[in-house]
C-alpha cells in the first residue's frame, strides 16, 4: 500500500450525518489499522468531512463501509500528486472560520436551526456583534414579536439585497 505523509482527504457524507460518520470512522480506523491523525467536521461545509491520514484512503477498504459515507472527493489541485489529496491551503479556511455574526446583515432572511423556533424563517432586525446576538422578527407570526438569539442558532437563507 502506498503511504503519504499526513495527507488530507475530503469525504462526501449524507447532509446532517457528518458527525455520525466522523465518529464511526474514528472507531473503525482504530480497529482496522488505518492511521487517521484528525477528522474535521466543518460547520460551514455541509455534507463533507476532512480526514488527515498517513495511509492512502481507499474506499474499497471494508473500514470505509460506513452508513451515510458516500465517497471521496477529488481535489481541484492536482499539484499534490494524488487527485484525491486536498491541500492544506484548501482546508485552512475551515480551521479558523470567520465568526458567523460578521456575515449577517440587517434585513437578511434567516432560518432558525435550534431552539423553540427551530425551522421558522425570520428577518434580521438588529445585530449585536459584541454579544454575538441577532434580533429577529418571525415572518410567519401574526403579530411581529422580536426574538433575540445567538448568531450560531441561525442559517442565512437570503442576504439583504443592496
Amino acid at each position: 500500500m502506498e503511504d503519504h505523509k499526513n495527507s488530507i482527504y475530503a469525504l462526501k457524507t449524507a447532509t446532517g450525518q457528518e458527525r455520525n460518520v466522523a465518529r464511526m470512522l474514528a472507531r473503525k480506523s482504530k480497529d482496522s489499522g488505518i492511521d487517521v491523525g484528525a477528522i474535521l467536521v466543518p460547520e460551514s461545509l455541509k455534507g463533507y468531512i476532512l480526514v488527515e491520514s498517513s495511509t492512502k484512503i481507499d474506499m474499497q477498504n471494508p473500514a470505509f463501509k460506513i452508513p451515510h459515507l458516500r465517497g471521496i472527493v477529488e481535489s481541484k489541485s492536482k499539484t499534490a500528486g494524488d487527485a484525491n489529496i486536498v491541500t492544506f491551503e484548501e482546508v485552512k479556511k475551515f480551521l479558523n472560520p470567520e465568526p458567523i455574526i460578521s456575515s449577517i446583515q440587517k434585513g437578511s432572511i434567516v432560518e432558525l436551526i435550534s431552539g423553540p423556533f427551530k425551522g421558522e424563517r425570520a428577518k434580521v432586525v438588529r445585530i449585536d456583534e459584541s454579544r454575538e446576538e441577532v434580533v429577529l422578527e418571525l415572518i410567519e407570526a401574526a403579530v411581529p414579536i422580536p426574538v433575540t438569539v445567538k448568531a450560531d442558532q441561525i442559517r442565512i437563507i437570503q442576504k439583504e439585497a443592496n
